[in-house]
């Protein structure tokens, strides 16, 4: 099965480009996150790709956020749904929830926390609902797959500049929570196959064509440990455009 995770910083303006990759690409699972929509605003291209079923979620804030998911029509032992259980996690349509089979898939756009130390809070305050409810899924043995915008970059060899990138999305705060993740039991499923520097997800504006390659690597796909030798590939979809965000994918055996 193939999986794909972007950010499209706005599905009305990516519409064109993201038609046309995944009428090309045909993942089994497209998901989103920055849907900055709600679906009455979207257009019946975008909301009726043949093949494909949908679920939007969007954050009930005009422009702002939300997540959505496209998967094949014919796609079996499928339960999909906008809430976790979770209250926090259930805000501003932050999160979209796909049981394929015996698999937990979490669809999270994670908050920014550069706006204010309060949104910062907010941040940090996801991640620990993340942590606390991926505690009791892996406790009960669960296979689990977390994918989307986690806006950190983990390690310095995830970001362009780290001398001068102290903000947020690149604090020691943010980024030991991410280590603990991986400590708990998920595997980064990139860096199973590379271990090298220069590989982003997001490009700054000054970078809109990305030949400077002035990026963080924001999008990832974590797995449990009991799925590891599932996976197949993972990989950045560096020269798919449409967003200052590209595509990362992940083929796994479900």
């Amino acid at each position: 099965m193939r999986l794909v995770s972007w950010n499209v910083n706005g599905l009305r303006s990516a519409e064109e480009k993201f038609i046309e990759f995944i009428k090309k690409d045909r993942p089994d699972m497209l998901l989103v996150q920055e849907l900055r929509a709600r679906p009455d605003q979207l257009s019946f291209f975008v909301k009726s790709i043949p093949g494909y079923k949908t679920l939007f979620n969007p954050s009930g804030r005009p422009g702002y956020g939300g997540t959505a998911a496209y998967y094949k029509d014919d796609l079996s032992q499928i339960d999909i749904s906008k809430e976790t259980g979770v209250d926090l996690l259930d805000t501003e349509g932050r999160s979209i929830l796909t049981k394929i089979k015996d698999i937990f898939v979490f669809n999270f756009y994670m908050p920014n926390g550069n706006s204010s130390d309060e949104r910062f809070r907010y941040k940090m305050d996801f991640h620990s609902a993340i942590t606390e409810n991926s505690k009791d899924l892996l406790a009960d043995g669960k296979k689990v797959i977390i994918t989307g915008d986690f806006n950190i970059a983990h390690t310095e060899l995830d970001l362009f500049n780290p001398k001068t990138s102290l903000r947020s999305g690149f604090t020691r705060e943010e980024r030991d929570w991410f280590s603990d993740l991986l400590k708990m039991g998920f595997i980064d499923t990139f860096r199973m196959f590379e271990n090298g520097g220069g590989h982003y997800t997001w490009w700054n504006m000054r970078d809109p064509k990305r030949e400077q390659n002035l990026g963080w690597r924001f999008d990832y796909f974590l797995v449990s440990e009991n799925l590891k030798k599932s996976v197949g590939r993972s990989e950045i979809l560096k020269d798919v455009y449409g967003s200052d965000h590209c595509p990362i994918m992940l083929d796994i055996e479900i």
